[in-house]
C-alpha cells in the first residue's frame, strides 16, 4: 500500500479525501473510511501531506505562513492589548508583502483591524502615541497624509479569520481577501502585482481555501476573488475551496 500511496502523491498535489479514499478501494475494495481516516492523519503528522481545508489535502509540504512584524508593529500590538486586553484586532503591515512583490515597497504602513465600537478608541490611543495615525482613510487622504512610518486603523470586519498568535498577525487568508475589498488595503498595492501575490501565496504556503473563502464571502468580494485569479493567474480556487 505505501508504493501505491507515494505512487499517488507524486502525481497528485492537490487532492481531497474522497479522491484518497477511491484510490485506495481499487486494490482494497473493503477498506473502511476510518482507516482512510487514520491514514491520512499519519501523513499529516509526518509532514508528507499538508491539510489545506476541510477534506482537502496537498502533497507539496508547504510551510505555514509565518511573518514576524516590525518592532514597531510589535510595539503598538502590546500597547493595544495592555490597554485594552478584551479587544479584538488583526495587524500587518505593507513590508511583509514584499516576500511576493516584483517591485518592492519602499515605505511601510501598518493596517489595524479593529472591531466595531472600539475601531475609533483605538484610532485615538495611538493617535497621541505616533505622529502619523488615519483613520478607515480614502485612497486620496491616504496618500495626501501619510508618512515614513503610517499606521492605518479600520473596522474589523465580523468573523474575520485569526491565527494563534500573541501580535494577532492577520493570516495570509484575510490579506489575499483584503486586497479586493472595499478600503485602503485594495489601494495601496498595485493590482498589476496581485497575480505574483497569489501564485506565489499559494506555492509557498499551506493556505485554507475554505477559510479564504468564508471571508470573501463575508466581504462580498468572492465573485472577485475567483474571477481575477481565473483569469490572471494559474490557480483554480473553484477546485481547490
Amino acid at each position: 500500500m505505501n508504493n501505491k500511496i507515494n505512487t499517488y502523491l507524486s502525481h497528485h498535489s492537490d487532492f481531497s479525501t474522497e479522491d484518497f479514499f477511491i484510490m485506495l478501494q481499487q486494490d482494497e475494495p473493503d477498506i473502511g473510511r476510518s482507516t482512510v481516516y487514520k491514514l491520512l492523519k499519519e501523513l499529516c503528522d509526518q509532514n508528507i501531506i499538508t491539510r489545506t481545508g476541510r477534506g482537502k489535502y496537498n502533497s507539496f509540504g508547504r510551510s505555514e505562513y509565518q511573518y514576524q512584524l516590525s518592532n514597531t508593529a510589535k510595539k503598538i500590538s502590546l500597547k493595544i492589548q495592555k490597554e485594552y486586553p478584551l479587544v479584538d484586532f488583526r495587524i500587518w503591515e505593507l513590508y511583509q508583502m514584499n516576500e511576493f512583490l516584483n517591485h518592492q515597497m519602499a515605505h511601510n504602513t501598518i493596517i489595524v483591524d479593529v472591531e466595531d465600537e472600539l475601531d475609533e478608541t483605538v484610532f485615538n490611543f495611538l493617535f497621541e502615541k505616533y505622529p502619523h495615525v488615519l483613520f478607515c482613510p480614502s485612497y486620496e487622504e491616504y496618500y495626501r497624509y501619510t508618512g515614513n512610518q503610517t499606521i492605518v486603523v479600520k473596522k474589523l470586519i465580523s468573523e474575520a479569520p485569526s491565527c494563534d498568535d500573541r501580535y494577532h498577525l492577520a493570516p495570509l487568508e484575510k490579506i489575499l481577501v483584503d486586497l479586493f475589498g472595499k478600503g485602503i488595503s485594495g489601494a495601496i498595492i498595485p493590482k498589476s502585482e496581485y497575480p505574483v501575490i497569489f501564485e506565489e501565496s499559494f506555492q509557498k504556503y499551506n493556505i485554507n481555501t475554505a477559510m479564504m473563502f468564508r471571508y470573501a464571502r463575508r466581504r462580498g468580494c468572492e465573485k472577485k476573488v475567483k474571477e481575477f485569479t481565473k483569469v490572471n493567474t494559474g490557480l483554480d480556487l473553484e477546485k481547490k475551496k
